[in-house]
């Protein structure tokens, strides 16, 4: 192989960085759309972090390199964090160092941001995966040798909803929970302050999703409120979660106010959101990351483990 050069996206090259993409990220494959959606309109999208590694003007290898421009909710800037979100290089140049090459790139950039911690993944409100997938073990390696620590392992779990029913301690929790002043509904537009609010201090990181679905029409919101107060939520087929067009059976974001969540409001929401749009027809329920104390909640439900992530960091 001719020396490669590493150099800043540019405009000519969606196609042929896409069709290296799904060359090598096989699990994962995107369309020249989504990956103009998830990436450059990004609006901490910067071409001096996306990089592109070529040889004869051909690419090679492509590694995304970001930090926050635009603060999110209560998390703000996070100042401190980098984020490598996707890297990939041609199979017939591995082993040649293009991938060490871009990951040094990468890391040099968000260094120069001011950035002293690089996460490989955690990204949010927008990613294609949430971590590294297992089965990429040449990425795995990469990692670990150039000084990252694998901090966590979420996963991807889905179930087939033919036949799911709410359980009956959960239908009966349900009816507890009524007495009690709670109550699980679609949401309404003049919920729509008041949910805004909620999201600011419970879930910044999710709240830009929710806000695009409520904007664009397309979002179909189920609350839990206590007294008229939201204190949960969840979500389903969300187009802007999975843009352009979403995804279908997709689920989530799914929260609980955090000093509720051994009440079973959770369980009662996750079940109506079942029961309702299975009567519109839907057969099966996915999401691309579950981790720590919900993924027992979820196993519980029937959900299976459809594919494992690691993220990783470094400090720099």
């Amino acid at each position: 192989m001719s020396a490669f050069t590493i150099r800043p996206f540019n405009a000519t090259d969606l196609a042929p960085v896409v069709a290296l993409w799904n060359q090598c990220l096989t699990k994962d494959p995107i369309t020249e759309e989504r990956f103009w959606q998830l990436f450059l309109l990004d609006v901490n999208f910067d071409p001096r972090g996306a990089l592109v590694a070529e040889v004869d003007g051909r690419p090679i290898g492509f590694l995304q390199a970001m930090c926050r421009k635009y603060p999110i909710g209560t998390l703000g800037l996070e100042p401190g964090k980098g984020w490598i979100t996707a890297f990939f290089v041609d199979p017939a140049v591995r082993r040649q160092g293009v991938a060490a090459g871009l990951l040094q790139a990468g890391v040099a950039f968000l260094k120069e941001q001011g950035r002293t911690e690089v996460w490989c993944n955690g990204y949010a409100p927008y990613y294609v995966f949430p971590g590294v997938d297992e089965s990429y073990t040449g990425a795995l390696a990469l990692l670990e040798a150039s000084g990252f620590t694998k901090l966590s392992s979420p996963v991807a779990m889905g179930m087939r909803l033919e036949g799911v029913r709410m359980p009956e301690q959960v239908r009966s929790r349900g009816a507890q929970l009524e007495q009690e002043g709670y109550a699980v509904r679609m949401f309404r537009r003049e919920d729509t302050l008041p949910l805004l609010a909620f999201m600011e201090q419970h879930f910044a990181h999710w709240k830009p999703s929710v806000v695009d679905g409520l904007q664009h029409g397309d979002l179909e919101l189920m609350l839990a409120t206590q007294n008229g107060e939201i204190v949960g939520f969840t979500q389903w087929e969300n187009t802007y979660n999975d843009p352009p067009r979403g995804a279908q059976g997709r689920f989530g974001p799914f929260g609980v106010r955090p000093d509720l969540r051994s009440k079973g409001i959770g369980a009662v929401l996750f079940y109506s959101l079942i029961e309702r749009v299975t009567g519109n027809g839907a057969r099966y329920l996915w999401f691309g990351w579950a981790g720590g104390r919900n993924l027992s909640f979820y196993e519980r439900a029937g959900c299976v483990i459809t594919r494992q992530f690691h993220i990783y960091k470094k400090t720099i």
